[in-house]
């Protein structure tokens, strides 16, 4: 498995327990999990360029 298809797996597992947080109405854990998951992403990119 290279190394783009383990961060893309990572992000798929964070956003899927972004949505069930967000399902099982803890919105705050949700939201700080998402701002985490966005600026992970954002150094991805930033690493990327």
């Amino acid at each position: 498995m290279t190394k783009d298809k383990i961060i893309a797996w990572f992000f798929v597992i964070l956003w899927a327990i972004v949505l069930i947080l967000t399902f099982m109405n803890k919105m705050m854990p949700a939201m700080d999990l998402m701002a985490i998951g966005m600026f992970l992403d954002a150094i991805v990119c930033l690493i990327r360029s």
